[in-house]
C-alpha cells in the first residue's frame, strides 16, 4: 500500500510539474509564454522551424503580451495567426511586469 501511494505521488507530482503550458480555465489552450517547440510544432500549420522561431523570439524580446507580436515572426502571417489565436493564449510565466 504504501508503494502505492509513493507511485501516486509521483504521478501527481509529474502532471503537476507538465501542465503549466496548458490552463484549465483557457479552453485547453497552450499559454504561448511557456509552450515548448515540441508543443507549437504540434499544431497544424506550425512547423519545426516556425516552433524555433517563435521561441527564439520570445527568448529575444521577453515575454508575449499581444497575439499580433507573432506577425513578427517570418512565416506568420494573418492567416495563420487567426488559427494560433484559437489554440495558443498569452499569460504571464513569471513575475514580469507585462
Amino acid at each position: 500500500m504504501k508503494k502505492l501511494i509513493i507511485a501516486l505521488t509521483l504521478l501527481l507530482a509529474m502532471a503537476i510539474a507538465a501542465a503549466p503550458a496548458f490552463a484549465g480555465g483557457n479552453d485547453g489552450k497552450l499559454n504561448l509564454n511557456v509552450a515548448t517547440v515540441q508543443q507549437l510544432e504540434a499544431i497544424d500549420g506550425v512547423s519545426h522551424e516556425l516552433a524555433e522561431k517563435i521561441i527564439a523570439l520570445r527568448k529575444q524580446n521577453g515575454e508575449f503580451v499581444d497575439m499580433s507580436e507573432l506577425l513578427d515572426v517570418e512565416g506568420v502571417d494573418n492567416t495563420l495567426l487567426r488559427k494560433l489565436d484559437k489554440v495558443l493564449y498569452i499569460e504571464p510565466a513569471s513575475d514580469c511586469n507585462c
